[in-house]
C-alpha cells in the first residue's frame, strides 16, 4: 500500500501512528512543508509521542497558574488542573481547592474518587465513604411548637431533654413529664402560657470532612455561591468560571481523615454533548463518528465552521454501524463500537481522529476539502467495474498511444507481519485506568509464521477489552489481505468516494466480482480516473471470525498448477450391466468406476486420470489411466465376490494430485441374476415382454403357467421346454380358461431373474379344428383310479374337498393367498386330488391334439399327466413279444407331468390329476373334459341303391372310426319316406329303407356322407 495519497487520506485503522510504519496502516497527510521525508517521519513521530504522553497523565491533578485546556468526549475517568487553591479558618484548619475537569460544559458527574477511591456523596455535597468521614452523634436543639411535635431527626435513645423558658431566656426549668415516640415529643403536663419549650437531644449523624460541589461548565454557570461568602473580595460574583466544568473540593483538618495529605481528586464523567445530524439533538454520546464531528467543528482542532449534507450522511451511516447491539461475551449487551478520550488544546486533529476512528476500527480522511469518515463494518459494494471499464491506453494528440501504468502489491514483506497485538486501553474493569490487556494472539497465523510476531497497539479511545480484542481481530485479518492495486478507469468510476466498496472483474488476474475498498481518488485531466484499491470481504469484519494464514480474499482466482485436488469417486458399479463378452463369446466381469468432473484445465485439456485398485487381502496395485477430461474407467479381470479397493488421482504436466479417499466394493460378475421382465402380454397366442436393460449374458427367458390366478413361481407347470430365446413368441400349445403366466430371464450361469414378470388373462377355450373324440368324466360318472384319490367326497354329485382344521395348507402351496383373500377363516378344507382311470389313445389319434378342460371352484388348480399304458405296444422285430415271467404286461405308470394346456398324443394310455389346494376355499371340481382333436376324413357316396332289408355301406377312404353318417333319400324312386343307419359295427354300418309304415322296401336311392377318422 503506498505511504500517501495525493487526496490527503487518513486511515486511522486501529493503530497508533507510532506503529503505522510497522504495519503500513496509516497513510499521512502531505502537506506543503517542503520536509524531506526523514524530517517529516521524525516529526510526526514526535508530535504522536507528545500527544501519547499526554494520555498518560490523565488521572493526575496537575497544579499550575497557566496549564492547557482540556476536551473530554465519551465517557472518562479523569483528574483535572488545579486552577485555584487557599485554606480558611481561625487555624486554616479548611483547604479548598478547584478542579478544572473539561474546559467545555460536560453532560454528568457519575462517580467522584479519591485517591482511586470510589466515595459516596449525599446531596449536601458531603463525602460520607470512610475514612473521609465517620459516624457520630451530633448535638441538636428545636423549640417545641406545642404538647405535640415532631423533631427534625429521630433522636438517639435517652438523650432527649425539655426545658421551659421565660421569654427572653430568663430562668429555666426542667420539664420531666413528657414522652418520645421515634421522632415525636410529646408534653404530657399542662402548658404554662408565655414560656419557651425546647428539646435538646442527639442523634446518629456522620461527620464528614471533605465536601464536594460539582459544577457542569455550562456557558451561563455563576460564580459558586459557598466561594463568595467565604472568600469574600478574592471569589467574587465574576468568577464564574464560564464553560469550564470543574469541582469544588473542601477538605477539614484531620489526621485520621486525611493521613497523607490532600488525596487526588478524580472523576468518572460524561463529557462533552455532541450533535447527531441524525436527529438534530444535541447530547452526550459514546459513538465515535459523532465525537470526531465534534472535533472537526472544534475550534481548537477541526475549526470547521459547518458540514456539508454529505458529510453528514457519512458521519449518520457510520454511526449507525457503530450502534448496532452486539453482545461480545454472551452475557452484555453494547454498541459495537464505543468510544472515550481526553486531549488537550492544541493537540493534532489527525492524532485525536486516529485514536476515534480507530475504537471503531474505521477509516477517515479529509480530501479535495471533504470530510470521509468510515466505520469498521462489512459494506456491500455500490459499484461493479469490468476490464471493459479500464483506461489502460492514453492516445495522444498527435495519434500515439501509451499505456497507462499498473501497480499492483500482493504482498506486506515479513518484517510488517504480525500475528499478536499487544493491546493497552483505558479499561472500565480497572476503574478506567491504562492497562495491557491480554495479548489478543491467533494461533493459526503464528503456527504458519513459525514465530510469535507481536505488534504493541495502544488504544486510547478504548475502553473496553472485548471491543479491544474485536478491533484487533479486524486488523489481523485485513493484514492477511493486503493486495493492493491501482488502475485507471474510465469516467465511469467519477461517482466513487474514498472508502466506497467495488468490485472488480479482470479474467488476465484471475478477478471475478473480486471485491475492493476505495483507498484513493484521483481525477486525472485527461479524461481518467486512477484507483487505488485495497481487497477486503465480508469475513474480515465478523465477529469471532477465525484467522486463514492465505487470508479471506484470494489474490487471484486463477488455478496454480501445482494445486489440483483428486476427483470424488461417485460410484463403483459391477454386475450384469457392466459384463464384457470377448471376441470369442467369453463372459468377462467389468468394474466401471465413476468420479466427479474434472473442472481444472491444466489437467482437463492434456492431463490424465489414474485409477488405481487392489484385490484384498494382499493383491498388487493395478493402474489404469484415462484422458484428464474423463468421468469414468472401466476395468475387468476381477473374479466374482473379489474385493476390492479403489482410489484416482489427477495429473498435469507439472504435478500430481493426492490420492482420492479411497472406496472399497465387493465385485459382483455372472452371480448377480438378470433384472426383472418388464411388459409381459398376450395377443392372441403370441407373448411379448422386454428386461429394463441389456444384458450381456443372457441366456433366454423361461415361462411357466398356473390356472386360475396364482403368481407361486415354484409350483407353476412349465409352458415350454428348454429356453425361449426371443420376443414375441408363440407357444406350440397354450393352455385355456383363466391362467396365470409368468416369466423369468435366465443367464447363462442359471441365474434367473428375482420376480417373474406376470400377465393373467382368461385365454378362453383353447382352438379345436374338428371335434374327433371327447370323454365328459362328469357324465362318466367321475371314474377314479383306486388308491390315488385324496381329500374328496362326492357332494352333489362332484368330488369335493372334506373339511380340514389344519390352518396350513400343503406343503406346496403358498402360504399366503391374493390380495382379497383373508389370512384367518373360521373353517378350512383338505388338499383334494381326483386322479382319473386309464384313458387309451388308439393308433387312429395318434398325432391330434389333446386338450383339456376343467370347471373348478378352489385355490391353486393343478393339472397333470401321465403316460399310464404299454407305450407302442410291439417292440423291434427281433424282439420277443412276452418280457421275462417276473415282468408285468404292461410296464409302470411314468412319472406326473404338468399339463401345458395341448399335447401331441401318442398311441399310449394317459390319466389325469387334478390338484385343488388346501385353504379358506371349499375346492370342487364340477367339470373335467379330455378331447382330441384330429383332422376328419370325409367320404360322399352318391345314388346309392338300398335292397329290401337294409346294405351294407361299402368306403373306401380307410376309416378307423366312422363318428358320422349323413344320409339324403332321393324322392320319386320308390315308396320309401326314410332312410335310415344303423353303425353297429363301426366300419360295417348298413342303411335301411322304410315306407310310411317303417316297413323295409327295396327299390330306394339314397346319397351318403361319411365322417370319420
Amino acid at each position: 500500500m503506498p505511504t500517501a495519497i495525493a487526496q490527503g487520506l487518513v486511515y486511522a485503522f486501529g493503530v497508533t501512528a507510532a506503529t503505522a510504519t510497522v504495519i503500513a496502516y496509516a497513510i499521512s497527510i502531505i502537506g506543503t512543508l517542503a520536509l524531506s521525508s526523514y524530517q517529516k517521519r521524525k516529526a510526526e513521530r514526535l508530535a504522536r509521542a507528545q500527544f501519547d504522553a499526554a494520555q498518560v497523565d490523565r488521572l493526575v491533578n496537575v497544579s499550575g497558574t497557566v496549564e492547557p485546556r482540556r476536551l473530554v468526549l465519551g465517557r472518562v475517568r479523569t483528574g483535572g488542573h488545579v486552577f485555584f487553591k487557599t485554606s480558611v479558618g481561625q487555624y486554616k484548619e479548611l483547604f479548598i481547592m478547584c478542579v478544572a475537569m473539561a474546559s467545555h460544559e460536560i453532560d454528568a458527574y457519575e462517580q467522584i474518587y479519591l485517591n482511586d477511591q470510589p466515595v459516596e456523596i449525599n446531596d449536601a455535597g458531603q463525602v460520607i465513604t470512610a475514612p473521609y468521614g465517620r459516624a457520630a452523634n451530633i448535638d441538636a436543639n428545636e423549640v417545641l411548637g406545642g404538647s405535640t411535635s415532631a423533631l427534625s431527626h429521630t433522636p438517639v435513645l435517652d438523650s432527649v431533654k425539655v426545658t421551659r423558658e421565660f421569654f427572653g431566656g430568663i430562668g429555666v426549668t426542667d420539664v420531666t413529664e413528657f414522652s418520645v415516640s421515634g421522632n415525636v415529643v410529646t408534653i404530657t403536663e399542662a402548658i404554662i402560657p408565655g414560656q419557651i419549650y425546647r428539646a435538646y437531644y442527639q442523634y446518629s449523624g456522620f461527620n464528614s470532612f471533605v465536601r464536594i460541589t460539582k459544577h457542569l461548565g455550562s456557558p451561563g454557570q455563576a460564580a459558586d455561591g459557598e466561594l463568595v461568602a467565604m472568600l469574600g473580595g478574592v471569589w467574587t460574583e465574576a468568577h464564574r468560571a464560564a464553560g469550564v466544568a470543574y469541582l469544588v473540593c473542601q477538605f477539614a483538618y484531620n489526621d485520621g481523615a486525611l493521613p497523607s495529605g490532600i488525596p487526588t481528586v478524580t472523576a468518572r464523567i460524561r463529557g462533552a454533548k455532541v450533535y447527531d445530524p441524525r436527529t438534530g439533538v444535541t447530547q452526550w454520546s459514546e459513538m465515535p463518528p459523532l465525537l470526531m464531528r465534534h472535533v472537526m467543528m472544534h475550534p481548537q482542532f477541526g475549526k470547521r465552521t459547518a458540514m456539508t449534507a454529505a458529510e453528514d450522511a457519512r458521519i449518520s451511516a457510520a454511526t449507525n454501524a457503530c450502534g448496532q447491539a452486539v453482545s461480545y461475551t454472551g452475557s452484555d449487551l453494547v454498541n459495537l463500537y464505543r468510544a472515550s478520550i481526553v486531549v488537550q488544546f492544541g493537540s493534532p486533529a489527525r492524532d485525536v481522529l486516529d485514536d476515534l476512528a480507530q475504537s471503531m476500527a474505521g477509516e477517515w480522511a479529509f480530501a479535495a476539502g471533504e470530510y470521509f469518515v468510515r466505520a469498521g463494518v462489512y459494506q456491500l459494494p455500490v459499484m461493479n467495474l469490468y476490464e471493459s471499464d479500464l483506461a489502460t491506453v492514453q492516445r495522444g494528440t498527435d495519434g500515439s498511444t501509451s499505456q497507462n501504468p499498473t501497480t499492483i502489491n500482493p504482498h506486506v514483506p515479513r518484517n510488517e507481519k504480525f500475528n499478536t497485538v499487544a493491546i493497552r486501553i483505558w479499561d472500565q474493569a480497572a476503574n478506567y485506568k491504562e492497562t495491557p490487556i491480554t495479548p489478543f494472539r491467533a494461533d493459526a497465523l503464528v503456527a504458519t509464521d513459525g514465530a510469535e510476531m507481536s505488534q504493541e497497539v495502544t488504544m486510547a479511545a478504548v475502553f473496553y477489552a472485548p471491543q479491544a480484542n474485536h478491533i484487533a481481530g479486524i486488523m489481523l485479518r485485513d493484514s492477511r489481505d493486503p493486495l493492493t492495486v491501482t488502475l485507471s478507469f474510465k469516467m465511469k468510476a467519477y461517482a466513487l468516494e474514498l472508502f466506497d466498496g467495488v468490485t472488480l472483474t479482470i479474467a488476465n488476474f484471475g478477478w471475478n466480482a473480486k471485491e475492493f475498498r476505495v483507498l484513493g481518488r484521483k481525477f486525472i485531466p485527461d479524461g481518467r480516473i486512477e484507483l487505488t484499491l485495497k481487497e477486503t470481504t465480508s469475513a474480515i469484519f465478523a465477529m469471532g471470525a477465525p484467522f486463514l494464514p492465505g487470508g479471506y480474499a484470494p489474490n487471484t482466482g486463477l488455478p496454480k498448477p501445482w494445486e489440483i485436488y483428486p476427483p470424488v469417486i461417485l460410484s463403483i458399479s459391477s454386475g450384469e450391466s457392466e459384463l464384457i463378452v470377448a471376441n470369442d463369446g467369453t463372459i468377462i466381469n467389468g468394474v466401471r468406476v465413476t468420479w466427479s468432473p474434472i473442472l481444472d484445465a491444466s489437467v482437463y485439456t492434456g492431463g490424465t486420470v489414474e485409477l488405481r485398485y487392489q484385490v484384498l487381502p494382499s493383491g498388487p496395485w493395478v493402474s489404469v489411466e484415462v484422458p484428464g477430461d474423463s468421468t469414468e474407467a472401466k476395468f475387468a479381470g476381477v473374479d466374482d465376490g473379489a474385493v476390492i479397493l479403489v482410489k484416482v488421482r489427477v495429473k498435469n504436466g507439472l504435478a500430481a494430485s493426492d490420492w482420492s479417499t479411497q472406496v472399497i466394493h465387493t465385485v459382483i460378475g455372472k452371480t448377480e441374476p438378470p433384472p426383472n421382465v418388464e411388459n409381459l402380454s398376450v395377443a392372441g397366442n403370441v407373448l411379448s415382454w422386454s428386461l429394463p436393460r441389456r444384458v450381456p449374458d443372457l441366456a433366454g427367458f423361461v415361462f411357466r403357467f398356473h390356472y386360475t390366478q396364482n403368481q407361486d413361481w415354484n409350483s407353476a407347470a412349465p409352458l415350454h421346454q428348454g429356453l425361449v430365446t426371443e420376443s414375441p413368441w408363440e407357444p406350440e400349445m397354450r393352455p385355456g380358461g383363466l391362467v396365470t403366466i409368468m416369466v423369468k430371464a435366465q443367464d447363462t450361469s442359471g441365474n434367473q431373474s428375482f420376480l417373474p414378470g406376470v400377465v393373467v388373462m382368461n385365454l378362453g377355450d383353447p382352438p379345436i379344428a374338428n371335434v374327433v373324440e371327447e370323454w365328459d368324466y362328469k357324465a362318466l360318472g367321475w371314474p377314479a383310479a383306486a388308491g390315488e384319490q385324496i381329500g374328496w367326497t362326492l357332494v352333489s354329485g362332484d368330488p369335493t374337498a372334506d373339511p380340514l382344521d389344519s390352518f396350513y395348507g400343503s406343503d406346496n402351496q403358498a402360504f399366503y393367498g391374493g390380495d382379497t383373500v383373508p389370512l384367518y377363516k373360521a373353517e378350512s378344507y383338505a388338499e383334494m386330488v381326483y386322479v382319473t382311470t386309464p384313458l387309451p389313445i388308439n393308433s387312429a389319434l395318434a398325432g391330434s391334439k389333446m386338450t383339456v378342460v376343467a370347471d373348478v371352484e378352489g385355490i391353486d388348480l393343478r393339472i397333470e399327466y401321465r403316460l399310464a399304458g404299454p407305450g407302442v405296444f410291439y417292440g423291434p422285430d427281433e424282439d420277443s413279444i412276452y418280457g421275462e415271467d417276473s415282468d408285468s404286461f404292461y410296464g409302470p405308470p411314468g412319472d406326473w407331468m404338468p399339463w401345458p394346456g395341448q399335447i401331441i398324443v401318442a398311441n399310449d394310455v394317459y390319466q389325469f390329476r387334478v390338484t385343488l389346494g388346501a385353504g379358506a376355499t371349499r375346492g370342487i371340481l364340477k367339470g373335467l373334459v379330455v378331447t382330441v382333436d384330429a383332422p376328419d376324413i370325409e367320404e360322399q357316396i352318391n345314388d346309392f341303391a338300398v335292397a329290401a332289408g337294409g346294405t351294407v355301406i361299402p368306403h373306401t377312404a380307410g376309416f378307423s372310426v366312422i363318428k358320422n353318417i349323413q344320409i339324403t333319400l332321393q324322392s320319386g324312386v320308390s315308396t320309401a319316406v326314410t332312410a335310415e343307419v344303423t353303425k353297429t359295427p363301426n366300419l360295417s354300418p348298413k342303411v335301411t329303407a322304410y315306407n310310411s309304415s317303417h316297413a323295409s322296401v327295396g327299390g330306394a336311392t339314397v346319397d351318403i356322407v361319411l365322417k370319420g377318422y
